[in-house]
């Protein structure tokens, strides 16, 4: 009995253990999920076989502490990538005019490509004088100014004043930038200014928005020691793609523990390219991509958890109401039934002429020899 209980305790143990090493899956088996400190999950990968095609393609090198990705020609360094989310944080090139040592218009080109640039990122521009602008296919679709104010050397954020901001468009396909002085009546520097724009992370902005806006000189020698700013791009699966992966058999599409929905890409894009974004449904956590099936997630189980261990002691408190109920019922069906026997007893013995017995054994008239004595069987007999 022992050896089956053992048994069974080690069936139980074995099936918890994969469970929870389920619940981490984020690739195929035999395919890294990590690139030093950063977690590469399908459909990005690191060989053949790993990721969904060339452009998920992850390049780790062991002497750089961050992988990276290629993206029509541009190497992006990657800092984390959410599978969940669907979005990928990477370093973005910061773009520098007429400074010193920095001139640098880095256009990075996101068309033919699943990404996108977020809407949570942030177009942030400094100089004196100046307007930014972003272009994409030749035309201007956002952009900012900022005027002069040397008397301002230290601000909380961009306002306008030698360094403005503004979000970033929907579905951005295009980072590329142009800035130029403005009417200067200040004396200013005009065109000769040092200027610089790049998008970053709202987050990061809303965290470190003191370290990056600076105004006057001190900003300028900040920003001649960073060459790159984190950004977030959103990224899906091509529609084409995906109906392959769906009509294969790859991918689930009817699983009820993820669902996925048409991103349309195509706002200010010569390209029309449609990309489909996955997610696990509420409760469910892990890689959708990964043929459409999510985990429970820790939050649902433990809810679950606690949902059944109030049940189980509702059941024990309803357990025990009910045994003192039959108990209850039980003591008081014996107590109704002595009360109707002696009640019955009473009747018979009164029918049964016992008044009259009593009253002659009271008045001492009575003849004992006229006396019959019965066994107590019969009197039970003649009483019922």
């Amino acid at each position: 009995m022992a050896a089956v209980e053992f048994t069974v305790f080690h069936v139980i143990l074995l099936f918890w253990s994969l469970r929870t090493a389920e619940s981490r899956v984020t690739t195929f088996i035999g395919c890294e999920s990590r690139c030093g400190g950063i977690e590469i999950p399908y459909p990005f990968g690191m060989k053949e076989g790993c990721f969904l095609d060339e452009r998920f393609k992850i390049h780790c090198n062991s002497s750089s502490e961050y992988p990276k990705l290629t993206v029509n020609g541009t190497d992006l360094v990657v800092r984390s990538i959410s599978a969940s989310d669907s979005t990928i944080y990477a370093s973005f090139p910061i773009v520098f005019t007429n400074c010193e040592g920095k001139d640098r218009n880095t256009v990075v080109d996101l068309e033919g490509s699943p990404f996108v640039f977020s809407s949570e990122n942030y177009f942030v521009a400094s100089g004196c004088n100046n307007l930014a602008l972003m272009n994409q296919n030749n035309s201007a679709i956002g952009g900012c100014v900022s005027i002069c104010d040397k008397n301002r050397i230290l601000i909380a954020g961009c306002s306008g004043i030698n360094c403005c901001q503004t979000r970033s468009p929907s579905n951005l396909k295009v980072f590329n930038v142009t800035m130029k002085g403005i009417d200067d009546r200040n004396g200013s520097g005009g065109e000769k200014q040092c200027r610089y724009a790049y998008l970053a992370d709202r987050s990061l902005i809303d965290v470190y928005g003191r370290d990056y806006y600076y105004g006057g000189d001190s900003d300028l020698n900040y920003m001649k020691d960073v060459d790159s700013v984190r950004a977030v791009l959103d990224w899906g699966i091509d529609r084409r793609v995906f109906e392959s992966l769906v009509n294969n058999g790859s991918y689930n599409n009817l699983s009820y523990t993820s669902t996925c929905k048409e991103l349309n890409t195509s706002i200010s894009s010569t390209i029309q390219n449609p990309i489909v974004q996955c997610s696990c449904e509420t409760g469910f956590e892990g890689n959708p991509y990964l043929s459409g099936i999510c985990q429970e997630g820790t939050t649902f189980v433990s809810s679950r958890r606690k949902i059944k261990a109030k049940m189980a002691s509702l059941g024990v408190v309803v357990g025990f109401g009910a045994l003192f109920l039959f108990i209850s019922l039980w003591w008081l069906h014996k107590v109704f039934k002595r009360k109707r026997c002696e009640k019955l007893k009473k009747k018979y013995f009164k029918r049964n002429g016992g008044l009259l017995l009593e009253e002659q054994l009271s008045s001492g008239e009575v003849n004992v020899e006229k006396i019959k004595m019965f066994p107590s069987k019969e009197l039970d007999k003649a009483t019922h």
